[in-house]
């Protein structure tokens, strides 16, 4: 089994939750074919004297083109600039929202991340639980004060493995009619939205239940209150009382009560490095994103607020200063250090074996690893698009590799790899 060091961990996650760099760099040819249309990763160029306070429904949106393809219409994607009122600022918690997303849709999507859910909710992104790019990253930049390129890395993984990059558009939650499968069918005939187990949601989630055992779509107040007996163990004093403050040693103790549940309930557990990556950086959301910008603490009231309710908190306020990746990585590569646990899955003997390592150089860093899986579960049939199609793909795959090249010697891009079918 392999492990790594702290090290080269610590920038954990970039692929996904990727730091502002001034310049990807990109090998000359690749198994992908050109370098990805990324070296400044399109952006919208705008007139900084035009540059106003974002609203909730961001105004900034991809124009859309006369390409077809399967009787769909293309639509090119550009990254917005990163936005120029970045300071701390109050998100309205009073403005209207709807409780639930699926009150709101006259299609249930059933929502199942609730940070996504929470922007829905307040109209930072279009209630009815279908987005864009733009319309994601906007969002997250506007309620939450993610750097563009953090926001960005996001919402391409989101795109790329339950998306339809195509057209531009993802389902927060499940299927959706407003989502049509991708051109050519080459992922089913239903795009399935990213609440669909098996390649951005997993098992060993913080407030779900894995989907071999139990609903991994709805939020589980058992669940949380395990999490909740951690904080109770680990957490900091606060406003709230005593042990009221989530910290890193409370997301230590969520992380390994979660899988050791998972480990002896669910005898079809998989937490393969791309699931490892994700469950530790929604545990580390918890402590970069969520904590209230004018005491930087994440609160009992607070996370229960995200979570439970998928509402912002009264008196909320967004970090001072954009949230990189990095800040988030750091957080991630202290839980990968003191948990004991290699990515793996159970095996028909219900024994949890650890997965053999990827090639190299993919196998030089937990970074690199989880960047490779996590291309394992975005469909084949995405390397060999044209055009428009193309276009977006090298988009969004261009901001995961200029992320995961800032680990030393991840020098490769990985491309899309799922199976038709898989």
């Amino acid at each position: 089994m392999r492990s790594f060091s702290s090290a080269q961990t610590l920038a954990l996650l970039c692929f996904l939750l990727p730091a502002a760099r001034s310049a990807a760099v990109f090998p000359a040819t690749s198994a992908f074919g050109a370098p990805p249309d990324c070296l400044s990763c399109r952006r919208q160029v705008t007139d900084p004297a035009s540059s106003a306070t974002p609203t909730p429904t961001p105004s900034t949106s991809a124009s859309p083109t006369t390409e077809v393809q399967d009787g769909q219409t293309g639509t090119l994607m550009v990254l917005p600039p990163q936005a120029t009122e970045t300071g701390l600022k109050q998100i309205p918690w009073q403005m209207p929202i709807i409780r639930s997303l699926r009150q709101a849709q006259e299609i249930n999507v059933d929502p199942v991340v609730p940070a996504m859910n929470t922007l829905a909710n307040h109209g930072y992104i279009s209630r009815n639980g279908v987005s864009t790019l733009e319309e994601l990253v906007n969002g997250m930049m506007e309620a939450f004060n993610l750097d563009v390129n953090f926001a960005g890395g996001l919402a391409a993984v989101n795109l790329l493995t339950r998306g339809n990059p195509f057209v531009n558009k993802v389902s927060i939650g499940g299927p959706s009619p407003l989502v049509p499968p991708l051109p050519g069918n080459i992922d089913g005939p239903v795009a399935l939205g990213i609440a669909a187990h098996g390649r951005l949601e997993g098992d060993v989630s913080l407030t779900r239940a894995d989907a071999a055992i139990g609903d991994s779509v709805d939020f589980q107040e058992l669940i949380f209150d395990g999490d909740l007996l951690q904080l109770g163990k680990f957490g900091d004093n606060g406003p709230d009382g005593n042990n009221t403050v989530f910290n890193v040693a409370t997301a230590i103790g969520i992380m390994n009560n979660n899988f050791a549940r998972s480990l002896a309930l669910n005898p079809q557990l998989t937490f393969n490095a791309a699931r490892m990556s994700v469950a530790y950086a929604t545990a580390g959301f918890w402590l970069t994103v969520f904590p209230n910008g004018t005491t930087n603490q994440s609160t009992l009231p607070i996370v229960g607020s995200f979570m439970r309710n998928q509402t912002f908190p009264p008196n909320w306020y967004r970090a001072a200063s954009p949230i990189l990746g990095s800040a988030n990585a750091k957080v991630v590569a202290e839980l990968q250090t003191a948990i004991p646990i290699l990515p793996g899955r159970k095996n028909a003997q219900g024994v949890y074996v650890a997965d053999p390592a990827p090639p190299f150089p993919f196998n030089t860093s937990f970074v690199c690893t989880a960047y490779y899986d996590q291309a394992a579960h975005m469909p084949v049939g995405l390397a060999n698009t044209t055009g428009i199609y193309k276009q977006n793909v090298d988009l969004l795959t261009g901001l995961l590799f200029a992320a995961a090249n800032r680990a030393p010697g991840c020098t490769q891009l990985a491309p899309p790899s799922l199976p038709s079918g898989a």
